[in-house]
């Protein structure tokens, strides 16, 4: 018998490690892919409740950048290269709001979040976009969101434009 309650107790640890299935999905789409140069740039962030159960959760947008706390942003240039934060003045002074929402089971909620007040993507090039948040303390357990590419484009290089003149 001693066999076969080690090999149940194998069994047993090897199920337990298995990771369970997230309890939600984050997909991004680009605003606008193609950007000039200055202005903002923003993605609409979905999140989808994909568990059994309503999440309630506490937000807070700072009034610097009106981002969503609970995401984090990795925003690379064409060169596969960090994309540097913006600094502002005083952030120990820096101002919010606390939103408290709840997200029922299979529901998704979709927000616009404007990426460049917090990343400096005022040059122009091509830059990727991908969202993240946690689900515990492990960095592994991070749920990702898929790629999305903008260019940004010279101020009076808009693709709208041809030779000066505005197309009609």
């Amino acid at each position: 018998m001693t066999p076969f309650y080690c090999f149940f107790l194998l069994v047993s640890l090897a199920f337990g490690q298995q990771p369970s299935q997230a309890p939600f999905k984050i997909a991004i789409a680009a605003e606008n892919r193609t950007i000039v140069a200055g202005a903002e740039v923003s993605i609409n962030v979905s999140l989808t409740n994909t568990s059994n159960q309503d999440i309630n959760e506490g937000v807070m947008y700072k009034d610097a950048t009106g981002l969503d706390s609970t995401f984090r942003f990795e925003v690379r240039d064409e060169h596969g290269k960090m994309v540097p934060k913006r600094t502002y003045p005083h952030p120990e002074l820096a101002t919010g709001s606390v939103k408290f929402r709840t997200i029922s089971a299979g529901q998704t909620l979709t927000q616009s979040q404007p990426v460049s007040a917090l990343y400096d993507m005022r040059k122009p090039g091509k830059y990727t976009i991908q969202v993240s948040r946690r689900v515990s303390d492990n960095p592994r357990d991070d749920i990702k969101s898929n790629i999305v590419t903008v260019t940004v484009t010279p101020n009076g290089k808009d693709p709208a434009r041809k030779s000066g003149k505005v197309r009609q």
